[in-house]
């Protein structure tokens, strides 16, 4: 899993101080744009196609397909987004690079793009949608194989948990960094199967407490990372990342109120504004006698009711920044501060769904090139790509944690049933309509000629 791939040193200012991210999953859909491109210039030659307007095409059908895919996604799993304003949709729509496509979704963008490509660009070239059908079925095959690495990279698209005696078989199971995978809030907040960190923090008090209000660790699971770095129970969070774990003091009430405090805290030269991730306004505190000169001006004042108490390593665990993955904690044991060494938190091994869509993609991609040139008719090969995939996603969703529908179905084993039941159906159509190229050539094979008759003297 890598998120980010590499960081390219530009317009800090804009993306912060590493620059522009590429990430893996986009990167990965870029890698297979240029393959189906290229490869598929070559095969649209064969029958007629010029290499300019298949390019056109490609284009065409990748950004239907991308459409598709998304829009399909965000109807699955709707409740991923609160905002159901246009705006709060159509920001959430662009933010694709995060992840969150459904493949039967490009299906339907895509078919829905060919048609119109068709009746503007290829009636009027002449060209047949059966022949280009077996021209583009192994490209279909190529981008899903590297697509599905990219799902690898970004870490989505996940399995169940697997059982313990798949741990020893190749592609058996899969640990992820926990902190920036997709399957932490299922693991952790949902299942409850692990913790999100390796180690569980002893519970505090939100209303200023008297103590120091930094987090505090409870228990380590046995095996973690965590452990392996050496932390203990009863070790308390001094700094995360390099950076000081500062208290955060949230002011709430009314908003006269909350004016009121700010413009104390203003006044007390202490501490500074922070920005959270969820555009929440709190104010950080470096140091625990900043926060306990603050506490004691909001008791004298009598406004310590109307403030919660919280700190950075609980803000910044609870929202992970995406492409970072190591946890490099300092903490305080005993009135000793101990720097742990830096250790990456992963999740319990999941079945690498991803990798077996490209295992298969690539043997399905074999048997189509291999099948090409023993086709009975045009567009065989199409419907032995959406036979052949249609077998291996509903196989392959029952080891993914997806919501179920009718006949506790998900909505991909659904759509492997509808796939199927339609390429039956076309082979049906294209059996009837287009002609046996096992007739011709057995019509082209010589006749033996007839045996001469002699005569005997």
């Amino acid at each position: 899993m890598q998120q980010i791939l590499f960081t390219i040193p530009i317009l800090q200012e804009r993306f912060g101080p590493e620059g522009i991210p590429v990430p893996g999953f986009g990167a990965m859909l870029f890698v297979a744009f240029i393959v189906v491109t290229l490869w598929g210039m070559r095969r649209a030659r064969s029958i007629g196609l010029p290499p300019e307007r298949f390019q056109d095409f490609v284009l065409w059908i990748f950004v239907c397909g991308l459409i598709g895919a998304r829009i399909l996604y965000m109807i699955q799993y709707a409740h991923h987004f609160p905002d159901r304003t246009v705006w709060g949709w159509l920001t959430a729509f662009i933010r694709i690079w995060e992840g969150g496509i459904v493949f039967y979704g490009s299906v339907l963008g895509g078919v829905l793009g060919y048609g119109l490509f068709y009746w503007f660009v290829l009636r009027r070239l002449g060209i047949s949608t059966a022949q280009l059908a077996d021209v583009v079925a192994p490209l279909i095959a190529a981008g899903l194989a590297i697509g599905r690495l990219g799902c690898w990279l970004n870490g989505c698209c996940w399995g169940q948990v697997a059982c313990a005696a798949t741990a020893s078989v190749p592609l058996g199971a899969a640990h992820f960094p926990l902190l920036p995978a997709h399957a932490r809030p299922q693991l952790v907040a949902d299942l409850g199967l692990q913790t999100t960190t390796g180690f569980a923090l002893a519970r505090t008090e939100r209303r200023l407490p008297l103590t120091d209000p930094r987090s505090v660790v409870l228990a380590v699971e046995p095996g973690s990372a965590a452990e392996k770095a050496g932390l203990q129970p009863g070790d308390r969070i001094v700094a995360i990342n390099g950076q000081p774990n500062a208290i955060l003091l949230e002011p709430a009430g009314t908003t006269d109120t909350v004016l009121a405090i700010w413009q104390d805290w203003k006044t007390a030269g202490l501490g500074q504004e922070l920005v959270t991730t969820t555009g929440r306004h709190v104010l950080k505190c470096d140091r625990l006698e900043e926060y306990l000169q603050l506490r004691q001006r909001l008791i004298d004042k009598g406004v310590d009711r109307f403030v919660y108490v919280d700190d950075l390593f609980n803000e910044r665990v609870r929202d992970w920044p995406r492409g970072h993955n190591r946890l490099h904690l300092t903490v305080d044991r005993d009135g000793q501060t101990i720097d742990l060494p830096p250790f990456v938190p992963r999740t319990l091994g999941l079945y690498p769904t991803q990798l077996y869509e490209t295992v298969s993609m690539v043997l399905l991609l074999l048997v189509l090139l291999l099948y090409y040139p023993y086709r009975r008719h045009d567009g065989q090969l199409m419907v032995l790509l959406m036979l052949g995939y249609a077998l291996h996603r509903f196989i392959n969703e029952s080891l993914r944690i997806e919501p179920a529908y009718t006949f506790g179905l998900t909505l991909s084993q659904w759509g492997s049933i509808i796939v199927a039941g339609a390429a039956v159906l076309m082979e049906a159509w294209l059996w009837w309509t287009q002609p046996s190229r096992w007739r011709r050539q057995d019509q082209r094979r010589p006749t033996p000629s007839a045996p001469v008759a002699t005569s005997s003297l």
